[in-house]
């Protein structure tokens, strides 16, 4: 008759197996009345607390067609503590006992270098993305917005001066006025405006609001004349940079031929945003 002994790996939870001791077949009698023992001797350990810990393990014996499990009697395995009884509860538990001071280890600090180079990698790796798909768009953003910037620069200036005013300040108010126009006019729409005369402008501009409100700030600048047409004159001119800067900020946000903007085209009609 075969046997097969118990599986090592299944057959003794909650026990596990330290060691297996196989010894040789031994035979006792003779004849019909021979008996042949086969044994082996199981080293068992437990991880388990409780005191009293039962244990039933298989044998499988080899028939024609399967196995039949001849299982053993349960035997009950008594552990005893190796502790001190001052240590147990009364159910024969160990107590837990916290300490209330530790003196901690000072562990030596150490940078990770890779993880450090990793996070760099896939922050640049992500950077590159973002601008590959968005990076027309940042910059667009970001002229805008420089655009704006020096607009609202030029209007603080420009207003703040123009308000001083008078008429013992016309000529120099209305000088540096003009020419603060004339180069933010340059900025925006990269014409020689400054380097015209108003003659020069009016025919270009062939605007006669514009033409007019530039010949009253002539007569301030050149012979000190000031009016009540003098205001509104540098006003209608701001009025005129303010539209020449909508229509920069237009080109940026939808491409347009830069040889189509003229200030004539701003001068028509003139308005405060």
């Amino acid at each position: 008759m075969d046997v097969l002994f118990p599986d090592t790996a299944r057959h003794f939870a909650p026990y596990r197996v330290k060691s297996v001791a196989v010894f040789a077949t031994q035979t006792t009698g003779v004849g019909f009345e021979a008996i042949s023992r086969d044994s082996a001797v199981y080293t068992l350990v437990s991880f388990e607390t409780d005191p009293i810990q039962l244990v039933r393990v298989p044998i499988r014996v080899i028939n024609e067609a399967d196995c039949t499990a001849q299982w053993t009697q349960t035997d009950t395995v008594f552990l005893r503590s190796k502790l001190s009884q001052a240590m147990l509860d009364s159910s024969g538990s160990v107590k837990s006992k916290l300490a209330t001071n530790t003196n901690l280890a000072t562990l030596q600090q150490q940078f990770n270098y890779l993880a450090l180079a990793l996070g760099l990698v896939s922050i640049a790796l992500v950077s590159f993305a973002m601008y590959g798909l968005f990076g027309r768009a940042i910059r667009r953003q970001w002229r805008l917005y420089q655009l704006k910037r020096r607009h609202l620069t030029f209007l603080n200036d420009y207003n703040r001066l123009t308000r001083t005013i008078n008429s013992y300040t016309a000529a120099e108010i209305a000088n540096q006025a003009v020419i603060m126009w004339k180069l933010y006019l340059e900025q925006l729409d990269k014409q020689p405006y400054t380097s015209l005369t108003t003659p020069e402008l009016a025919a270009r501009i062939d605007d006669e609001r514009i033409t007019n409100a530039l010949r009253e700030a002539d007569l301030m600048i050149y012979g000190g004349a000031y009016s009540p047409d003098s205001l509104p004159a540098l006003r209608l001119l701001g009025e005129v940079a303010t539209n020449a800067y909508h229509r920069s900020r237009a080109r940026m946000q939808v491409p347009e031929n830069p040889d189509s903007s003229t200030i004539s085209q701003s001068a028509e009609t003139p308005s405060i945003s």
